[in-house]
């Protein structure tokens, strides 16, 4: 029996470890795969909640034909250690499968069947996982007094019998939940401390699968013999072993087949995502994520970037410059004389990588005492500056795809953006857009991008094209959008440029085509952007759903115009009132543990893409982020299950805890407002490494909390005790899945992360008040 028992709880914690690791994988190649924003990750996180939560449903019909107890269980790990690198193979191949090219946006109709597709087979069968780990438990501790012609025990009330469950049936969900929790820690940690920087995704696939499958080895031996499985296993482990000793042979194929037809010179990887660098004829093409993130040497591109704000200016004698700068910018900018170059670049390997490739004059800038390269996010380092102001601060982040990336574009950013600057001096950035016609939504992206930046700089320069490009001043008497004044001043300067010349400026100077473009965007009525409510963002997401749907407009216009308390009345009708209706108030119970599901989810959520916009970026922290959320799982479902028993008014402690997420969510916008002040090296260290921890452990234990209580309230309500694990598992995990959703991919685009705090705030706090109001009294009455 104690053999069983400590086999059972190795077995739970070994799940959690595998399911964490197979999450944070499935994020890091989808969001490298598909469009790399927020909407991918809601759809991910959306995905495999939910098909979790079909496994934790399903799982009698799925194991039933290979029996019960341990068999099931440590077949289902054979089953995840076989599924777990093949998803990861098969998602690395997914552009070939489509045959869609590298470089291509990937449209929103596929990644939204795709992904959930691709996150089924692991999800279900690791969601299974814990409703047979609820019943083996169950069935080890013995659950309920039955035997051969043996009664059920129970109390009759109103001539029915109802089932009194045994105290280790009731807490048999509780404690996989813990264990679970316990490995769903462990496995975050591990993936962000150690897979995420030494191993790439194949090689982490392959020696998670191992763990998995030496661990039912293990247990097998340990006294559950059954020949067949053990060969399974042994097979399984030989495949997953062979995988690790090929696994970079196995990276470069699929490298080849995605990359057919093109010469691949080098292949990098870092926290920050896949590098690729591809060579053309006798040009050398980088793609981020398969993505096109700069081409070397391209001229004409860097001289735009560096001679088209800095002609704006008086004098240049220093300049800053964001991303996007490796290529050619560094070597313009070199070009004014004595200016002193600030360039900040968040991935290192990018520098790295590109010095064996761009042209020697390049590179020599990259080493020109004049520069100063600086690793970090740029943001951060615009907040920290205390030194001499700039002439010129140069952003080429790229467009405002991401809340990580819009933080660039907000009303925030560009009041610190005036700070470090001259009075005189001069803002840049550019955005997507068209040079012959702009749509409902691109106007609209581009006219709140044009109103933020007025708001602190009124003088603008426009530059229309399929970029639009805003040169912005405090003072606009030397601004000029003269194509004779600036050719003159890049003459008086000594410039030699190879394209940007007087004709081409006549060009993209055009004094008509600016005026219209400004008569357009003066017109349009858009959002503010903020760094709390990333209006930007959204209108992004409206163009690229736009480029593969058309006449989409309407819908986004619909949709932008939702108000939070229309949200709140939607969720009360669909969560709440249809249980006044039915009068089954028995239901409420798994209600309310799917309302806090959602409530966690959407804290976590929340928590994750508010530290983002206000300290960079983080998703390569994604492991380490849920292992706190886990760990506070852990914590709160130990405590709980410890003095359940000692709680005499279950439900009014299950209400309070309610309540309790909503508080949480209503303080959460208030700990932003607070952090937004934050700037010193070692405070931002601080609040990433320690505090932001700390608040995902605390959300996690709320949500361990809530979990066992309702599952013990629950049991005393029904006589099926060994489905109650796996029904309250489905409804944590479907409220989890919807909260992400509803979150990630509308809420917080539309409302900003205060006003969704505060909705989903409320939801929890209407749930605790009617758990409170009317199942209180009738829970006493049936226990007592």
């Amino acid at each position: 029996m104690i053999i069983q028992r400590l086999s059972l709880s190795i077995l739970l914690i070994v799940i959690g470890f595998v399911s964490v690791i197979s999450q944070s994988l499935l994020i890091y190649e989808l969001t490298g795969v598909f469009y790399d924003n927020e909407l991918c990750l809601g759809i991910i996180f959306a995905g495999w909640l939910f098909w979790m939560a079909v496994g934790s449903l399903v799982a009698g019909k799925i194991f039933k034909p290979i029996g019960e107890g341990f068999h099931s269980f440590i077949f289902s790990q054979i089953i995840v250690s076989i599924l777990l690198p093949l998803t990861i193979i098969f998602i690395k191949m997914l552009r070939v499968f489509l045959h869609i090219p590298v470089g291509e946006l990937i449209g929103y109709h596929v990644m939204v069947i795709s992904i959930p597709l691709l996150t089924a087979p692991l999800g279900i069968v690791i969601g299974a996982q814990f409703t047979l780990g609820c019943r083996l438990w169950g069935r080890e501790q013995g659950s309920m007094v039955r035997g051969q012609g043996s009664e059920v025990r129970g109390q009759r009330t109103g001539g029915r019998i109802y089932p009194i469950p045994d105290p280790e049936t009731s807490l048999a969900a509780g404690k996989v939940y813990l264990y679970d929790a316990i490995g769903d820690a462990f496995g975050g940690f591990a993936f962000g401390f150690v897979f995420v920087n030494f191993f790439n995704s194949l090689t982490t696939a392959f020696y998670t699968a191992i763990i998995n499958v030496f661990c039912g080895i293990m247990i097998l031996f340990l006294g559950i013999r059954k020949i067949f499985l053990v060969a399974i296993c042994v097979i399984c482990l030989s495949a997953n072993v062979y995988g690790i000793l090929n696994a970079d042979r196995l990276m470069s194929y699929t490298t080849s087949l995605n990359w057919k037809g093109f010469s691949v010179v080098k292949n990098a990887f870092s926290k920050y995502g896949n590098l690729t660098v591809v060579k053309t004829d006798n040009l050398y093409n980088f793609y981020h994520n398969g993505m096109l993130v700069f081409t070397s040497p391209e001229q004409l591109e860097n001289e735009e970037l560096i001679h088209f704000p800095l002609l704006q200016t008086p004098q240049v004698k220093q300049i800053l410059i964001l991303g996007g700068a490796v290529a050619g910018g560094l070597n313009e900018a070199l070009k004014y004389k004595g200016a002193e170059i600030y360039f900040v670049e968040l991935d290192p390997a990018l520098i790295k990588t590109a010095r064996k490739y761009i042209p020697k004059t390049d590179i020599d800038s990259l080493d020109n005492s004049r520069v100063k390269i600086i690793h970090g996010d740029g943001r951060l380092f615009i907040k920290r500056w205390r030194g001499k102001p700039f002439d010129a601060l140069i952003i080429n982040t790229g467009n405002p795809s991401t809340a990580e990336r819009n933080r660039f574009y907000t009303l925030e950013f560009f009041e610190e953006a005036k700070r470090i600057l001259k009075p005189d001096g001069v803002i840049s950035l550019g955005c997507r857009s068209n040079e012959n016609y702009l749509g409902e939504n691109m106007l609209q992206f581009n006219g709140c991008i044009y109103h933020t930046l007025q708001q602190i700089f009124p003088s603008i320069i426009l530059i229309p094209g399929d970029e639009l490009t805003l040169i912005a001043s405090s003072k606009s008497e030397y601004l000029s959008n003269d194509p004779h004044v600036l050719a003159e001043r890049l003459k008086h300067r000594g410039i030699m440029t190879r394209f940007v010349n007087e004709p081409y400026l006549s060009y993209r100077f055009c004094p008509e085509r600016i005026e219209y473009l400004r008569e357009s965007l003066e017109g349009i009525v858009s959002g503010i952007n903020h760094d709390l409510h990333p209006v930007c963002y959204y209108f992004d997401i409206a163009l690229w759903v736009e480029e593969f749907s058309q006449g989409s407009e309407g819908l986004f216009n619909l949709l932008s115009g939702i108000k939070s308390w229309q949200l709140i009345l939607v969720f009360a009708f669909v969560a709440i009132i249809p249980w006044f209706i039915f009068r089954n108030k028995r239901m409420l119970i798994p209600t309310g543990v799917f309302i806090s599901g959602c409530g966690g989810m959407v804290l976590e959520i929340v928590l994750i893409i508010g530290f983002q916009i206000l300290f960079g970026y983080i998703y390569h922290l994604i492991g380490i982020t849920i292992a706190g959320f886990m760990l506070g799982i852990a914590g709160g479902t130990w405590w709980m299950n410890s003095r359940i028993d000692k709680i005499q008014n279950r439900m009014g402690v299950y209400s309070l805890l309610q309540v309790a997420t909503a508080l949480y969510l209503f303080l959460t916008p208030v700990i932003f407002l607070g952090l937004r002040v934050v700037s010193d090296e070692f405070w931002v260290q601080f609040v990433i490494c320690i505090l932001f921890p700390i608040l995902t452990v605390a959300a996690g234990i709320l949500v361990g909390l809530i979990f066992p209580l309702a599952n013990r309230i629950y049991s005393d309500f029904t006589k099926d005790t060994n489905n109650v694990g796996g029904i309250m598992y489905a409804m944590d995990l479907g409220g989890a899945c919807v909260g992400s959703f509803i979150a990630a991919v509308l809420a917080i685009p539309v409302l900003g992360i205060i006003q969704t705090s505060m909705v989903f705030g409320v939801l929890n706090l209407l749930m605790g008040l009617v758990l409170y109001s009317i199942l209180q009294q009738k829970i006493v009455d049936r226990i007592g």
